[in-house]
């Protein structure tokens, strides 16, 4: 499977949603076939920080699931898009995963929420963040989820082999988006695919990337904005030595298997 993740410029000017958005329409053109795309959070509503320009971005949600969805079908693919919407009455931070046949596999709906999100009105997910198509096992994150371990401990009971993140994080430091997502592969035995925005500052956001499970970065966009493929075996699992001369254990079964959950209540 070729995984790749889209990076486009983070725009402040005017209409940044329809330039960002226009940009990443273009990229799902570009989808592998076979292949899975992961695009960042807010494609209806990048570059926004005004409440009031949010929410009427909320309509070009649906505009952008069916691109989306008709990329997957042409191309045979897999498409992760992420999206500021309402639905069913709320507004969701949702992350749509699209099967090989244009159809909606999963939805995800952000877990944790900052405090802009939360003033804004959207809707906390119910802890759904794991689903499995075709035998591939996804995990799903998005953006602030990242700084949460109980989400990762979560979905490490499902063994996840590949983990998409939708992200945002323009005032994080490059070096601790890069630790989060290396830290997750690891700790998971699982790809992780993140994609984010390029900003104007070297030191800060950025980073769409693939990381391997046994933590190695694959690739990494840095700042550059367009995309970055890898192909990989999504059933690839990091094997290490379960101890001097014990012979060799999935990583994820390691780790899992000396918690001590009990002792920190």
């Amino acid at each position: 499977m070729k995984i790749t993740v889209v990076q486009p410029k983070y725009y402040s000017g005017d209409t940044p949603d329809v330039v960002i958005a226009d940009f990443l329409k273009e990229k799902l053109t570009e989808v592998e076939p076979n292949g899975l795309i992961v695009l960042p959070e807010y494609s209806n509503a990048g570059g926004l920080s005004d409440p009031k320009k949010e929410l009427l971005a909320l309509p070009r949600a649906e505009e952008m699931l069916k691109i989306a969805s008709e990329a997957a079908k042409e191309k045979s693919a897999y498409v992760v898009i992420n999206v500021l919407e309402k639905r069913n009455g709320d507004i969701k931070n949702s992350s749509y995963l699209f099967n090989k046949s244009g159809e909606i596999a999963f939805v995800y709906d952000k877990i944790h929420l900052p405090p802009s999100e939360v003033k804004l009105g959207v809707a906390y997910g119910d802890g759904n963040c794991t689903c499995e198509v075709d035998g591939i096992r996804f995990g799903f994150m998005t953006c602030y989820d990242v700084y949460y371990n109980e989400q990762i401990e979560h979905m490490a009971k499902f063994r996840p082999d590949i983990v998409v993140i939708p992200g945002y994080q323009r005032g994080e430091r490059t070096d601790i988006i890069r630790a989060q997502a290396k830290l997750t592969a690891f700790r998971l035995n699982s790809f992780v695919a993140r994609s984010s925005y390029s900003m104007d500052d070297e030191d800060h956001g950025g980073c769409s990337m693939i990381v391997a499970p046994d933590g190695i970065i694959l690739k990494d966009l840095g700042m550059e904005v367009g995309t970055a493929s890898a192909e990989v075996d999504p059933h690839f699992k990091y094997m290490r030595s379960a101890g001097f001369g014990e012979g060799l254990v999935p990583n994820d079964q390691f780790i899992s298997s000396g918690l001590r959950a009990e002792i920190f209540k």
